[in-house]
């Protein structure tokens, strides 16, 4: 199974996409958005809020993926400085949330962010909502669309 890892940084804020075997090797994050649905997560494994840690459930399905679930992460980036983990079991879920995310807000093309994240376009129904989401967003400016 290919796992991945994803540093992008967006206005100031640092945020890595990676799978959950990779957590402990990313630095410190402030805020930790746990995208696995409830089945993915042993109960030895879910991560416990610390107390300089916010961890935010945001269960994705790759086939349900929503301009709506991507709203939800956005806000959640807006709420805080960071730095954030988003994390997914194999971590194509999470690159895909941060990857249109950044993408949206730095203006990237889809081929921009797929190439950011090699192997995403193996996963058609991933590589298929970051490109429709990218293309819908593309031309709504930081300007219009604020600093998220």
């Amino acid at each position: 199974m290919q796992v991945l890892r994803v540093d992008v940084e967006v206005n100031g804020r640092k945020i890595t996409a990676a799978p959950v075997a990779m957590r402990d090797q990313v630095e410190a994050p402030a805020v930790v958005l746990d995208c696995r649905r409830s089945t993915e997560i042993p109960p030895q494994e879910a991560p416990t809020p610390a107390e300089d840690l916010k961890v935010v459930r945001l269960p994705l399905a790759a086939e349900t993926l929503s301009e709506q679930d991507l709203d939800q992460a956005r806000r959640e980036f807006a709420r805080d400085p960071g730095p954030f983990l988003v994390m997914s079991q194999t971590g194509f879920r999470a690159a895909t949330v941060v990857l249109a995310h950044a993408g949206r807000v730095l203006g990237w093309k889809p081929e921009e962010a797929l190439a950011r994240c090699p192997g995403l376009e193996a996963h058609r129904p991933l590589a298929g909502f970051l490109t429709r989401y990218l293309t819908e967003h593309a031309d709504r400016s930081v300007r219009r669309d604020g600093n998220f």
